[in-house]
This record gives structure tokens, C-alpha cells and sequence, in this order.
């Protein structure tokens, strides 16, 4: 049985840049230092509801929810070990390959890709599956507030301290990435610290294409 304290919720929105980079970062730390990572839905058109933003970061949200619902749909059925599947090739596609991940197409291509059923993107256009992806919300939000996005952490399996990031381009790897996550977690576990920012200065920088 993993330990709680070997334990992280990661939430991600698959249209998120920025955040596919901090996941796949979580995906080389969690190997290396054998932590279990739960991963969360988070939908970035739930999280900015009524709020003033441009309307191509509301279009780009639409796409986001699209195929979160079709990932609630894969995690329902295949549990954690089959959603981190599907957003590795997912986010592939759409960061690395430029595809369209709310077409039901190409959803369909990519669920036989990670060996699940395509009839699964049915799911795309079904509201039912919006409960789920709250749901997991209501669980982040309850740690870290509304004034976030994704990516989003939170530690000890969702019972420990939660935190917005981190955001990065490129990300660390190898030792360098333990040494950044060894910082956060002390960063992340001291009551009372809220922010660390500094303006970004690069574009996302994907690194190489995941072996899917």
C-alpha cells in the first residue's frame, strides 16, 4: 500500500500548455522518487465562469471541457492507471501534433491508441459527465480557492496542503527535477506562504515528443 505521504493529486485541463509541461515533470518525479499521482479533472471554463477573459481563451475552454468529458468517461471505466494513459496521448497529440482533441474523430483515434473502446467519445457532447469533473473540482477548491488554474497539486493523496504550479518552460528533468520538487514540497508544506511569481519570459517548450 502506498503512503499518504508518497501520495499527490494532479488536476489538468488537457488544453492547458503549461500545464501538460508540469505533468510530465510529475510523471519523471513520481518515477523517480515512487510517487503514486492520482490524476484530477479540472476544467478551466468551470474555474473562469463569468469572468471577463479573451474570447479564444473561452473557445480554447470549450475544447478543454469536450474532452474532459470524455476522459471522466475513460476514468469511470479504467480507473487512474487508464486516465493517465489517455491524457499522455491526448495531450500528445494536441501539444506535440496539433490535433483536435474535441472532434469525435479524432477522440475516437486517440482512445484506441491508449486501448480503450472509441464508442467512449460519445461521451464528448454529454453534460452527465460535467458532475464528475465538479466533483473533482469541488475537491481542489476546497484546498486552494478559485483564484487558480491548473496545473494544481495537492499533496498527502488530497489531504495535505494544495498549490497552484509549478509553471516552468522547459521542464527540469532527471536530478534536476527531483531537486525542484524537494524545493516545492518544503515551499508547499510552510503554513502561511502563498506566492512565488515572476513574469514568463518564453513560450511553452514541450520538449520531446512522449514515446505513445
Amino acid at each position: 500500500m502506498v503512503d499518504i505521504k508518497d501520495t499527490v493529486d494532479f488536476y489538468w485541463d488537457p488544453i492547458c500548455p503549461w500545464c501538460w509541461i508540469t505533468s510530465r515533470w510529475m510523471v519523471d518525479v513520481g518515477s523517480q522518487k515512487q510517487i503514486q499521482v492520482n490524476w484530477k479533472l479540472f476544467s478551466l471554463k468551470k474555474i473562469n465562469k463569468g469572468r471577463d477573459i479573451p474570447e479564444h481563451f473561452k473557445i480554447l475552454h470549450e475544447i478543454g471541457l469536450r474532452a474532459l468529458r470524455v476522459a471522466a468517461a475513460v476514468s469511470k471505466k479504467y480507473g487512474n492507471d487508464g486516465l493517465a494513459k489517455f491524457y499522455t496521448v491526448m495531450g500528445t497529440r494536441y501539444h506535440h501534433d496539433s490535433e483536435d482533441i474535441d472532434e469525435p474523430d479524432i477522440l475516437k483515434e486517440i482512445l484506441k491508441s491508449s486501448g480503450f473502446p472509441p464508442r467512449l467519445a460519445d461521451a464528448v457532447d454529454e453534460e452527465v459527465w460535467d458532475k464528475i469533473i465538479a466533483a473533482d473540482m469541488d475537491q481542489a477548491i476546497a484546498k486552494v480557492g478559485t483564484d487558480v488554474g491548473v496545473p494544481l497539486i495537492v499533496l498527502d493523496g488530497g489531504k495535505g496542503p494544495g498549490f497552484f504550479g509549478p509553471v516552468f518552460s522547459p521542464a527540469p528533468s532527471g536530478k534536476a527535477a527531483v531537486e525542484l520538487w524537494d524545493a516545492i514540497i518544503v515551499t508547499g508544506r510552510t503554513p502561511g506562504f502563498f506566492e512565488l511569481k515572476r513574469t514568463r519570459e518564453v513560450d511553452p517548450l514541450f520538449g520531446e515528443r512522449p514515446d505513445i
